[in-house]
């Protein structure tokens, strides 16, 4: 027996002593984010969007014979830690705070950490932002409600060629999430008939891509396919694109979440036109998606907004609900995974649903260009992939299979 299960075991033993109710009717989850360091704004967004849709829906609903269950939020800061300091979190919170579900998990590799901990402990993790295709291969108790990165950059691929795109040069950032981005876009692209001619990868810290643009602006392509992990580093590449004259020169820029709206506010009008594909657009119209917007400036004030992060946590808490009212709060977590696999939700986004094989999240892709409207940048949707799964898992079925 691993120290972990040994100590899951004890903890559990000595929790027979307290009375079933003082127990029974309180849910504890543990969310794992950054609220500190360059990558604050998740541990941010995870923690407004929970809040608000508790604010909307109640810190406690009715498990499937009526009994109440409150739900209860316990935070931890990843922001100054890599995956080992991860993994002790995860740890520390099945063990000594009795979490029944992990969530948040902004990055892959944080996520990944959490693997070991989920299968020993038998913890659903939801994953809300993480996007690396592979996670969920590694714990059947992993659950993404975020994106992949095949399932944003394949749609994209094929609206760039029927747009007349026929060279594209891709600049990506090199992390995992960069390697699916670049090998997903040029397979896709190549499929329809396209060329890549060339392609970079930038260091995960890069600030200056002058000399990466310099490349591309020689090569002279239709288009220029980036992606930058959001951020200052996607701000900085998006002002250099413009400096070093690429739009000048006519080529196009396409993306994915690089022009999210929380980071649009750091852009003047060069940023218009700029294509990219995305699960969650802050422009669209939907009810949840309108309740989601206004009761976050209801709560953290009109500078407050969502982004997919926010999407990610308000649909995770969604599906921890759902997965609670049918179970109750002491099921195992065999058993509340399998309530969440095939669940639909109608999300702020759009309409979702919980691949069953896989526990990846299906949904639509939306193709969005930036505009000024109402004297804002936003992006608004001009056209939609619908209901996709990711293409990674399809090309690369399970061993055995």
């Amino acid at each position: 027996m691993t120290l972990l299960a040994r100590a899951t075991a004890a903890a559990a033993l000595s929790m027979m002593t307290i009375a079933p109710a003082a127990r029974a009717d309180t849910v504890k989850i543990g969310l794992i984010a950054s609220f500190t360091g360059g990558m604050a704004i998740y541990g941010s967004q995870f923690q407004q969007a929970i809040a608000a849709y508790q604010a909307l829906h109640g810190a406690t609903l009715k498990g499937p014979k009526g009994e109440p269950i409150t739900v209860e939020i316990v935070t931890r800061d990843a922001g100054s830690g890599g995956p080992a300091k991860v993994k002790q979190m995860a740890e520390e919170l099945v063990v000594r705070d009795h979490v029944k579900f992990l969530a948040g998990f902004d990055l892959s590799p944080h996520a990944m950490a959490a693997a070991d901990i989920a299968n020993e402990a038998k913890v659903p993790v939801i994953i809300m932002n993480a996007a690396t295709s592979s996670i969920t291969r590694l714990s059947p108790y992993f659950v993404r409600l975020s994106f992949t990165v095949p399932q944003n950059v394949k749609p994209l691929a094929g609206w760039a060629y029927k747009q007349g795109m026929r060279k594209v040069f891709t600049v990506v950032s090199d992390f995992a999430p960069g390697y699916d981005a670049e090998s997903y876009f040029a397979k896709s692209f190549k499929e329809q008939g396209g060329d890549i001619i060339g392609a970079v990868r930038t260091p995960l810290s890069e600030m200056n891509f002058a000399v990466y643009l310099e490349k591309v602006l020689e090569a002279k392509p239709d288009a220029l396919f980036m992606f930058e992990p959001g951020g200052a580093s996607a701000i900085a590449f998006l002002k250099a694109y413009n400096e070093r004259g690429l739009k000048a020169a006519g080529i196009k820029l396409m993306g994915t979440g690089e022009t999210e709206a929380i980071y649009l506010k750091d852009f003047n009008d060069d940023v218009i036109g700029t294509i990219t594909a995305f699960p969650y657009t802050e422009s669209n119209t939907r009810p949840q998606n309108t309740a989601l917007k206004q009761q976050l400036a209801k709560m953290f004030g009109p500078g407050a907004g969502p982004d997919v992060a926010s999407a990610g946590a308000w649909d995770g808490m969604d599906l921890i609900y759902k997965a609670l009212a049918a179970r109750g709060a002491n099921a195992s977590g065999d058993q509340y995974v399998e309530v969440m696999k095939g669940q639909k939700i109608e999300s702020p986004r759009g309409p979702i649903m919980i691949d069953p094989e896989t526990r990846d999240i299906v949904q639509n892709v939306y193709i969005r260009r930036v505009e000024r409207q109402n004297g804002e940048l936003t992006n608004v949707d001009i056209d939609t992939a619908p209901m996709v799964k990711d293409p990674w898992k399809i090309d690369n079925p399970p061993k055995g299979n």
